[in-house]
């Protein structure tokens, strides 16, 4: 059957809640994806096949074959290295971006003094800038307005 379906999930659910759904299974999800990439070298066919399949690099199903010959199955498991726990929870950081999405214009400083008063919680600006970007937004920096400029400088500058 071809064409749009018109079924419609995101009637009952929105994608960020999917989203979030997703990355709850993210360890069981990659080591899904490994064992099904073993299961399709398994009946015979190419690492780049399986690779195309799966939808990742050629050299990464050749290194999980290498890790699956030498230490089995269970070689396919993720092993993350971990690093350190984030300052801020998950419900912070969702909180965190409903802020910046009702502040106009916030910069990088504004968002680490904000994270400091709100949070108790003392970041570099670098770490500021990438939490930032893990939210999606960018660093743009503020100007200030110049004091002589008309008042429809805006409308001005697109009519040109």
């Amino acid at each position: 059957m071809a064409g749009k379906s018109k079924i419609n999930v995101l009637n009952v659910t929105s994608k960020s809640k999917l989203d979030e759904a997703i990355s709850e299974y993210v360890t069981a999800h990659r080591y899904y994806q490994r064992l099904i990439a073993m299961r399709i070298i398994a009946e015979g066919n190419t690492i780049q096949h399986a690779a195309n399949i799966i939808g990742v690099k050629y050299q990464t199903v050749h290194g999980w074959a290498k890790k699956c010959e030498a230490e089995g199955i269970e070689g396919l498991i993720p092993n993350f290295g971990g690093g350190r726990p984030s300052k801020l929870s998950q419900y912070q950081l969702k909180e965190l971006d409903e802020k910046i999405q009702n502040s106009p214009r916030m910069n990088i400083k504004m968002l680490k003094k904000l994270i400091e008063e709100e949070y108790k919680v003392k970041y570099t600006y670098k770490q500021v800038w990438v939490i930032a970007r893990k939210l999606g937004y960018s660093y743009v920096k503020i100007y200030p307005k110049f004091s002589q400029s008309p008042e429809d400088a805006e409308y001005q500058l697109k009519k040109t």
